[in-house]
């Protein structure tokens, strides 16, 4: 799990904001779809933006991240954007199924 931490680490630290938001909503999605095998999960890039928007759980949900906005996560930590991600969605009553390797990370790394 070290090299994986490091590794969101050092792609946090280099990666431009936008192409870092969506690798971590690719990871939401590959999530999202581990845990329900009918979930219907998209992320798009704009000019500007990046989307994650869908279904899963039965339930439908769609956040939207300006580049600025995903910049001020991506320097609050390597997993804040994921943290954050996670948050809205169980909002939404949309809840990991069990804990991942990947979650652990989420949850117990400190930013």
């Amino acid at each position: 799990m070290e090299e994986a931490v490091s590794l969101r680490a050092c792609m946090a630290a280099h990666l431009p904001a936008a192409a870092f938001a969506v690798c971590v909503m690719r990871c939401v999605q590959a999530e999202l779809i581990r845990f329900d095998p009918k979930a219907a999960v998209h992320v798009d890039r704009g000019d500007g933006y990046v989307h994650l928007y869908g279904e899963a759980q039965g339930t439908a949900f769609s956040l939207l991240l300006t580049d600025s906005e995903a910049d001020e996560w991506k320097a609050d930590g390597p997993y804040a954007l994921d943290r954050y991600i996670w948050t809205e969605l169980g909002k939404k009553g949309i809840f990991p199924m069990q804990m991942t390797p990947y979650l652990q990370a989420v949850w117990l790394t400190e930013s």
